[in-house]
């Protein structure tokens, strides 16, 4: 299988993300012992990935993934995303952008998934007190 097919289930998946999806189908796509990370996790193994996802269903509304670029050569893919979701039933929708790559092994099943996107902005800059802080600290490194 090709690293663009791979990319493409890929999309599927996360375009079409549900709890029971991650419980039925990241094992069909994922190593059991694949290594993520983003800004605020760092798991090796499919049961713990798929905890962090399941959390994700727990802690938000209406979490939905947009993936709208992928490029890959060999093993390596990488994709551009948007992730949307409300803090709150009836609360305004948030979004996060970000890029992932993934990494692939012989049997075409995601080894390592590592998501890059700025929690300072999109986290840190939101909490009142520590708001201020993060911009104050960017404004002094900002050259302009």
């Amino acid at each position: 299988m090709s690293i663009q097919t791979v990319l493409k289930r890929y999309q599927a998946l996360f375009e079409n993300l549900t709890p029971d999806s991650v419980k039925q189908e990241f094992a069909a796509v994922f190593d059991p012992q694949v290594y993520f990370k983003d800004p605020f996790n760092e798991v090796r193994g499919l049961a713990d990935l798929q905890q962090i996802f399941a959390h994700m269903f727990r802690s938000l509304h209406e979490p939905e993934f947009r993936i709208h670029q992928l490029a890959g050569a060999d093993k390596t893919g990488y994709l551009e995303w948007r992730f949307y979701f409300k803090l709150k039933p009836k609360g305004e929708t948030q979004q996060i952008n970000g890029m992932s790559k993934i990494l692939i092994n012989e049997q075409d099943k995601v080894i390592v998934h590592m998501d890059y996107w700025d929690s300072g902005e999109y986290v840190y800059q939101k909490v009142p007190v520590l708001g201020a802080l993060v911009k104050l600290v960017a404004k002094r490194l900002k050259a302009r």
